[in-house]
């Protein structure tokens, strides 16, 4: 069993408005993930989230693409895995929780915001 936590990370630049990404401890089947997008505490509209595993396997740290969402006004990004936990578990790998990221190539709301990701837990 997983511990259940969230880190985030955010990334700033001069050209970019600063992002916090919060990752939501998840648990129980159906599996929700959900991550919070924010800038300066203002949730984050139309922002454009990846789900990602993160697993240990073979070749170390390594992650699969899960499923991407956009975030609501309420800056959450949710994703359901209808199979739980074990849905996401795959041959030659630990699975140690999830990761999300919001890598933005364009404007959001006429915002050029930063690129930030956090891992969250699965228990």
């Amino acid at each position: 069993m997983l511990v259940a936590a969230s880190t985030t990370a955010t990334g700033c630049g001069v050209f970019c408005t600063d992002t916090s990404l919060e990752a939501r401890p998840a648990s129980g089947t159906p599996l929700a993930l959900e991550a919070v997008l924010s800038s300066d505490g203002t949730p984050v509209s139309g922002g454009r989230v990846a789900f990602y595993t993160r697993a240990t396997g073979p070749a170390g740290e390594e992650g699969r693409l899960i499923a991407q969402a956009t975030t609501d006004s309420s800056g959450v990004a949710r994703h359901v895995v209808q199979g739980g936990e074990q849905a996401l578990y795959y041959e030659g790998a630990t699975l140690n929780g999830y990761k999300v990221t919001f890598d933005n190539l364009d404007e959001v709301n006429g915002v050029r915001y930063c690129s930030s990701s956090a891992e969250g837990s699965i228990a």
